[in-house]
């Protein structure tokens, strides 16, 4: 027969070993975290360069459509006969074509009788994209 002391000592000893196994991570528990983590930083990255590019479209989007407003107050200023004459033309937001990024052409023809109708279409050059549409009628003062 074995002695008390003897069956704790060997006890507390495999109670150890056990311990002492479990106390660090595996390399399968530490690739797992490790592909987590990757995985999101990869996804907030994405997000962020994603963000970026929004912005820079927005940005691109506002600085154009100041341009069509400007080109619009200019025709404003002008009288009724002048404006008629106006069709076809196409202003650049630079002094000639190559140096510009945008364009509006414009479009004037008469809707009733003393009534013009104006459409202004922004066009981004560098693209070729259609920006946007303004559609505005005139009356003879």
């Amino acid at each position: 027969m074995q002695q008390p002391w003897k069956i704790s000592a060997r006890r507390a000893r495999g109670a150890r070993t056990r311990a002492a196994r479990r106390a660090g991570l595996t390399l399968i528990e530490v690739t797992v975290a490790c592909s987590v983590v990757a995985t999101v930083l990869l996804a907030a990255a994405s997000g962020f360069t994603s963000s970026l590019k929004s912005v820079g479209q927005s940005k691109a989007i506002s600085r154009a459509s100041v341009y069509l407003g400007s080109v619009m107050e200019d025709l404003s200023a002008l009288d009724y006969d002048a404006l008629l004459a106006k069709n076809g033309s196409q202003y650049f937001d630079h002094t000639n074509a190559t140096d510009s990024k945008y364009s509006v052409s414009l479009v004037v023809f008469p809707a009733q009788l003393d009534l013009l109708q104006l459409r202004a279409t922004l066009t981004d050059l560098q693209t070729g994209n259609t920006l946007g549409t303004l559609t505005t009628q005139r009356s003879r003062r």
